[in-house]
Formats: C-alpha cells, structure tokens, sequence
C-alpha cells in the first residue's frame, strides 16, 4: 500500500467514526486558564475575541455536561449517528452507536467498548468530535499555546483569515505534539476552520510522527443556550472532500449518567497506545 493511500484510508476511518475527542487534557477542570508559556501577546487577545463572538466562556464553563448527535457521511457510505455525552468538569464520556448496536465510555484513565465495529481506538475516539465541535472554548484549557497571529486563505475562498496555531506543552493529555491551526472571520471573529494532525501512535506506522494535515470547515453556525456551536462542518484534503458531518440535538444541560463509568461485564477494554 502506497503511503499516501495509508493516510486516506486513516482520514476516513477518523471521520467516520469520530465520535468523540482526542485528549489535550483528559481531566482538565474547564474553568482553569489557557497557558501563556512561550505565547505571543497578540494570539490569546485575537483568540479571547474569538471566544467572545461564539458566546464567551461564563455559559460554557458552568454547563454541566456537552451533548449532541452527529451524523457522518461519506460519498457511496451509509450516513452513520452516533449520540455524544461529555461530563464537562472531568471530560468523562460515553458514546452510543445506535445503528451498529455499539457503545464505548472513558472514565478519564482508561476505554473500553460493547460490540465495538470501528477499526479506531475507543479511547482515541472518546472526545474527538467533542473536540472539534467545542474548539473555541478548547482553546482556553490548560497547557493550550496560541502563537503568533498570521493570514491565510482557505481552499475555494477568496476571505483572508487570521491564523493562530494551537499547540500544546509537554505532558498534556495523550497526544500533545497534535497541533490546530485555527482559521478566524476577521469580519465576524467566528472561528470558520481548522486545520489539524493526528499522532495517535496507535493510527501511525513505526517512526511516523503524524498524518498528514487535513483542514476542517465549519460551514453553518447556530445558536443553541446562547452559544454559537457548529451544525455542520466538512473534511477536506486539499480540494477533496472526505466527509460531512450534520451535529443535531445540541445541549448543555442532560444529565451525565454516572453509572456508565463503571465498565461492565463483557466489555473490552481499549490498550491502544496514544
């Protein structure tokens, strides 16, 4: 297999089965401040104003859990559903897979799964699409480093955006060489993409470092508890798109069921190495 085919086919099995969030601090308290080491004075303010435009932090911080559905499709594949529910305090979760009968949770130190059909690691996909729906909060969590504002333009449009690259410290969460390079509305100060690896070692051939980069678009916002959240975002690899995902049934306030973090009988647990 060539590896340019390798890195499509792991594109796609992370779309599509992204149900979760890749860890950048798996039991961060979210009121905790993003870190300031080795960040330039200008990326946290153009951030913050980021931040603000999508609803400020004060409502996210204080939501007791972040739930929603997301539905993954990809061109000549069955759409998939799969119902996300994170415990925002601890970052614990539980994902459910309706239509393939499945389930996986993570309790903060480890994963496992109930008739698990996807070739990723449950705890890989644990806060995955948690990630990448609430980035603009994210950027806020300890051990995040925000560099040097920059401008850049998205394939097929014409907008200059502001860029701030993400990155993470040493030592936070399970994979802190991945990095986010984040694409801002200078008009709207809206967070419109990002562009994003993976280096779950797990996902990766021996002394490969990451995937490639791949840029996520969020093509329409809504309003939900006073929020601006994504209802829609594409996967692009260049021009090429790999998949659409429709985020439905948002909430900030459902119950987080506790008992789910205790794994039962018969499930397996997850051993990947992040």
């Amino acid at each position: 297999m060539s590896a340019r085919l390798f890195y499509r086919r792991i594109l796609l099995l992370c779309v599509v089965f992204a149900a979760g969030c890749a860890k950048k601090d798996n039991q961060a308290q979210a009121e905790a401040p993003a870190s300031s080491a080795a960040a330039s004075p200008r990326g946290p303010q153009i951030v913050q104003e980021m931040v603000a435009a999508h609803g400020g932090m004060q409502t996210w911080r204080s939501a007791p859990t972040v739930s929603f559905d997301d539905e993954f499709s990809i061109p000549g594949r069955p759409a998939q559903v799969s119902r996300v529910i994170v415990e925002q305090s601890r970052r614990r979760a539980y994902i459910d897979v309706p239509g393939a009968a499945s389930s996986m949770a993570w309790n903060g130190e480890k994963a496992w799964s109930t008739n698990w059909q996807s070739p990723m690691p449950p705890r890989f996909l644990a806060l995955l699409n948690y990630y990448f729906v609430d980035l603009p909060w994210l950027t806020q969590d300890p051990g995040v480093k925000l560099g040097e504002p920059s401008t850049a333009k998205l394939p097929g449009d014409a907008t200059e955006y502001v860029t701030v690259m993400m990155t993470f410290e040493a030592g936070t969460g399970d994979t802190p060489d991945d990095y986010y390079r984040l694409y801002i509305d200078p008009a709207t100060k809206h967070l419109k993409a990002c562009a994003y690896v993976v280096t779950y070692k797990s996902l990766l051939p021996a002394g490969v470092a990451s995937t490639p980069e791949h840029i996520l678009v969020y093509d329409e916002l809504a309003v939900v508890g006073g929020l601006l959240v994504p209802v829609h975002y594409t996967v692009y690899d260049g021009d090429a798109v790999y998949a659409t995902c429709a985020i439905r049934n948002w909430a900030f306030d459902r119950q987080f069921d506790a008992s789910r973090m205790t794994m039962p009988e018969g499930a397996a647990a997850d051993t990947s190495a992040p």
